[in-house]
């Protein structure tokens, strides 16, 4: 027996899921929903994507101020607009955290590219780190607080 698209995730039959497994996405009934649905790297093509934004942020830190504001902006918003968009679609705890942070980092790196240098010392890398340290741990209260990883926007968390 299959689960509807819209029920939370975090019990299947009445197992836990893990800690940071995505609950399923909720139904794709425009045409928008199924293309970011296509769109959205998952399963191994999913690892992929963060590994690179990874040596992206990792290599913004050590190119010279100019090029690694900008791909260090680039990159941040390229994580954010994933994050938003898999919350848009899956509600993991996490992302809403981290996808507004990043969306916040992302365009604080676009102004301190209009100064020309950045203002906290290049430590945006840190910075993108600590946002994923936060959305990680908020995750962890709401997975232990509502038994799943994904937020609804009304009901009950108990499935």
């Amino acid at each position: 027996m299959t689960r509807p698209a819209t029920q939370p995730a975090g019990r299947a039959s009445g197992r836990s899921r893990g800690v940071f497994c995505s609950p399923p996405r909720l139904s794709a009934d425009t045409g928008v929903k199924r293309l970011i649905d296509r769109v959205l790297p998952t399963g191994a093509w999913r690892c992929a994507f963060f590994i690179v934004i990874a040596v992206g942020i990792s290599a913004a830190g050590q190119l010279p101020t100019t090029p690694g504001l900008v791909l260090g902006a680039a990159t941040t918003l390229v994580a954010s607009g994933y994050c938003l968009l898999n919350f848009w679609r899956c509600r993991e705890a996490h992302c809403i955290i981290s996808g507004t942070g990043w969306a916040a980092l992302g365009l604080f790196e676009t102004a301190e590219l209009a100064v020309g240098h950045s203002l906290i010392h290049r430590n945006e890398g840190a910075v993108f780190i600590a946002i994923l340290v936060i959305a990680a741990a908020f995750e962890a209260y709401w997975r232990t607080r509502h038994g799943t990883n994904a937020v609804r926007a009304t009901g009950s968390y108990q499935s």
